[in-house]
């Protein structure tokens, strides 16, 4: 059944943040390439490379790039899924992989995931009712009706109907698997969730009703979100500030008003011009990036980015640039910004 197209609202400026939600300070996740008959270590796939950011208790934090930059990588270590290499990751001041394993369930209730595709992660097997269910059952919050009555809630402020809870997933159409989804992460009461791309496989038609439907929530229930897309003008409607990744750094990051009017960094820049334009009569200037993206198993030397930089300088072969602050909170790392 398809869901009609509803406007994309327009993210409210006034937004209440408080202290520190997460705290990520030099985050590094390589994957080690193994070879040969006993599958010996013989390289590494830097796919976060020394990376720091921080999110603010209620607010959206926009995390964007090309695909294979370390997006999803970086928000699945932040919940541990993955363990790091090194670095530290803090939420609510405390460090998430200095947690013993036995108290990492309790967090985990806090610290919840809205996965890219709306089909593939939902067990085709579960009705709805069990999908969401399954965590309230697997941390003894709630069983038996009470269980139940928690999925109605948490289906309801998805924009699901309370007999949803009985059908399974190929009886909905991809905006409402994605709603399941999206349930099963409030089912919980979460208080940060990572959103991994949630609208990427929906329709344009119905991303908006999926971006409208988490700044409602967010709204409701104070969440904090980690916002993982490779769309900027998705990204814009929805963060307060937008983070750039590239091969695994993290290239510059600043409020997203500002991002988009004043963007420093060539690779921010070329993003930038890609966007489409709505207005016929306005000629785009884009900036066409020359060669492929270099592999993250062998990236080049000093900025990872001079291979592809139109406006590239002999020094960004050799020193790597290094995370500055400017005027506001508006971070840069390229050798042009002195």
């Amino acid at each position: 059944m398809a869901e009609p197209a509803t406007p994309l609202q327009e993210k409210s400026t006034e937004t209440n943040v408080g202290n520190l939600s997460l705290e990520v300070k030099n985050l590094k996740k390589y994957f080690p390439i193994r070879s040969g008959v006993l599958k010996r270590v013989v390289g590494w796939v830097q796919a976060v490379d020394n990376i720091s950011f921080e999110i603010k208790t209620g607010e959206t934090l926009g995390l964007v790039g090309e695909s294979g930059c370390g997006k999803s990588t970086t928000g699945r270590t932040i919940l541990r899924l993955l363990d790091k290499t090194s670095g530290e990751v803090y939420y609510k001041g405390r460090e998430v992989f200095d947690i013993p394993k036995t108290e990492m369930k309790n967090l985990r209730r806090e610290m919840q995931i809205i996965f890219q595709d709306p089909y593939s992660s939902l067990n085709p097997r579960m009705t709805v009712s069990d999908i969401a269910g399954e965590a309230l059952k697997e941390h003894g919050i709630a069983r038996g009706k009470e269980q139940v009555e928690k999925v109605k809630n948490a289906v309801a402020k998805s924009g699901l109907q309370p007999h949803h809870i009985r059908r399974y997933p190929h009886e909905f159409s991809g905006g409402q698997r994605q709603r399941i989804g999206i349930a099963r992460a409030l089912a919980l009461d979460p208080e940060f969730i990572v959103c991994d791309e949630p609208v990427s496989a929906l329709d344009v038609s119905i991303q908006s009703q999926i971006l409208n439907l988490l700044m409602d929530l967010q709204d409701e229930m104070g969440l904090t979100y980690l916002f993982i897309s490779h769309d900027l003008s998705v990204v814009k409607h929805i963060s307060n500030r937008i983070g750039v990744m590239y091969l695994g750094d993290l290239v510059e990051v600043s409020e997203t008003e500002e991002l988009f009017k004043n963007p420093l960094h060539p690779y921010t820049k070329a993003l930038l011009s890609a966007i489409p334009t709505t207005n016929p009569r306005k000629v785009a200037q884009k900036t066409i990036l020359q060669g492929n993206i270099p592999s993250p198993a062998n990236p080049p030397s000093g900025c990872k980015f001079h291979t592809r930089c139109p406006e590239a300088m002999n020094s960004c072969k050799d020193g790597v640039p290094q995370l500055k602050a400017l005027d506001g909170d508006h971070r840069v790392a390229c050798h042009l910004i002195n």
